[in-house]
């Protein structure tokens, strides 16, 4: 798999794995939940029938080891570009190429079109998301915010 992913990556999927997995040091996840966490901790966003193939695939005696998780999101990144796209996206708006956009401009498209956003979901973003003083957002900081799973206080 080193040659899917670089060392940087494929270290923080070991670190990742290693804060879920019930045992740490084993690096073995025991369940499709556990799948499920860590992937969208790592910025993905697979759908629930995803999780439940990959781990009905990919498990062995009902665990999922370090090796094999390398192999789900192998698989799995070859079909989901979100990151990307949602960058691309915030490029097309991005006309001094300076890695930002106007807060202003993206309140108006998040809150008038698409999964329109509340006023308040959107200064909820934008506080998380650390808008500048020039009133412009670092979209790394947006995308990165959009791609944080929220916390599931119920497992």
């Amino acid at each position: 798999m080193a040659k899917y992913f670089s060392q940087s990556d494929i270290d923080e999927f070991s670190d990742c794995v290693g804060l879920f997995a019930k045992d740490g040091k084993a690096k073995i996840l025991n369940s499709s939940g556990e799948l499920s966490q860590v992937m969208r901790s790592l910025g993905f966003s697979p759908t629930i029938e995803e999780i439940e193939a990959y781990y009905n695939k990919f498990n062995k005696d009902g665990l999922v080891d370090f090796a094999t998780f390398l192999e789900v999101m192998y698989e799995h990144s070859t079909k989901e570009k979100c990151q990307q796209e949602i960058t691309a996206a915030f490029q097309a708006h991005d006309k001094r190429s300076t890695g930002t956009v106007p807060a202003a401009e993206l309140a108006n498209i998040l809150t008038n079109f698409g999964e329109k956003l509340t006023a308040k979901e959107v200064e909820q973003l934008f506080k998380e998301a650390r808008v500048t003083s020039r009133g412009e957002v670092t979209y790394a900081n947006i995308v990165s915010t959009l791609l944080t799973p929220l916390p599931d206080y119920t497992a």
